[in-house]
């Protein structure tokens, strides 16, 4: 878990744009793994002035962790929470668990570096964190998308987060972001799924990595649970669709509730692509919905951003 060049980037963005960093929780003591004068470049960059005992600090071997490179961000207090202290964590606490009183509502921004992808019960780990955030303050989440299979135990779609961080659930996606680990390539905004009203579905050439960032605007619930956007749509378009036995469309509407049916109209949507041309049909498929085409126009590339390695 840790700070790169490509997450160091988005979070000098989100300071930019109003994000406060003063009392701030990191899931886990943050690394800094970035190359230092890189990042002093980026910083001095985006306009920051660092005097020589900065600069210095910054450049400290010996300094694993990120507490310098947030302080510049304008973190106050920073506060690490981990289910072991052997990496000097202010609070011992294990996510899998629920958090104590204490912590509810207490900070300004809540930081997963990459903590959560570990934590087996994610959806309780990921509720604490919710909590854990002030009112008008942020979860900030950067985390693994594509081609990390066994780094942790999960890799995430951006839609987890838009379903669950809401407004029915107290928040707001503020920013949804991916990149592959390629040198030179581009950041992409992903916009929220059940704004467009398609899956977004995206494959990559390389790791991917997922940045979220989300605003708390009310109350979170720890009984709330997210439905994937493009099922409720189906749910709710049946519950419209008229009852009457009669006619063309109240038969097509009674076909569609029998299950042989949709399974045999599957099926033949299925031999459509023959065995023969099933590789072929993948290959495109998969090419069709690389991160880096955006061959559907849903993504938007950030401005001014490009992968650092």
């Amino acid at each position: 878990m840790g700070i790169d060049l490509n997450c160091a980037q988005i979070l000098i963005r989100a300071r930019k744009n109003g994000v406060s960093f003063e009392r701030m929780a990191t899931l886990g003591r943050q690394g800094l793994h970035a190359n230092r004068p890189a990042l002093i470049s980026i910083l001095r960059g985006a306009g920051y002035e660092l005097p020589r005992d900065r600069e210095r600090a910054l450049l400290d071997p010996t300094s694993a962790y990120a507490e310098e490179f947030l302080g510049l961000l304008g973190a106050r207090e920073i506060t690490a929470i981990d289910a072991n202290g052997f990496e000097g964590a202010q609070i011992v606490h294990d996510m899998n668990l629920p958090i104590p009183d204490g912590l509810v509502s207490r900070f300004d921004l809540v930081f997963d570096g990459g903590t959560l992808e570990h934590v087996f019960d994610f959806p309780a780990a990921i509720r604490n964190a919710a909590q854990m955030v002030a009112d008008n303050g942020r979860f900030i989440s950067f985390t693994m998308a594509n081609n990390f299979s066994g780094h942790g135990f999960y890799q995430f779609s951006p839609e987890l987060y838009y379903r669950l961080l809401c407004k029915e659930n107290g928040y707001s996606v503020e920013s949804c972001i991916m990149w592959e680990e390629i040198r030179g390539s581009r950041f992409f905004e992903v916009p929220d799924p059940e704004h467009v009203g398609t899956r977004i579905e995206l494959t990559s050439r390389s790791g991917t990595y997922l940045f979220v960032q989300a605003r708390r605007v009310g109350s979170v619930s720890r009984d709330y649970v997210p439905q994937q956007s493009d099922y409720v749509r189906h749910w709710e378009a049946a519950l419209r669709e008229p009852r009457e036995s009669g006619g063309r469309g109240g038969l097509r509407s009674a076909l569609k509730r029998i299950s042989i049916f949709r399974s045999a109209v599957f099926f033949l949507r299925d031999l459509r692509r023959t065995s023969a041309l099933r590789p072929l049909y993948t290959e495109a498929e998969y090419r069709r919905r690389r991160l880096d085409r955006n061959s559907r126009g849903f993504l938007t590339p950030l401005e001014g951003l490009r992968v650092r390695l």
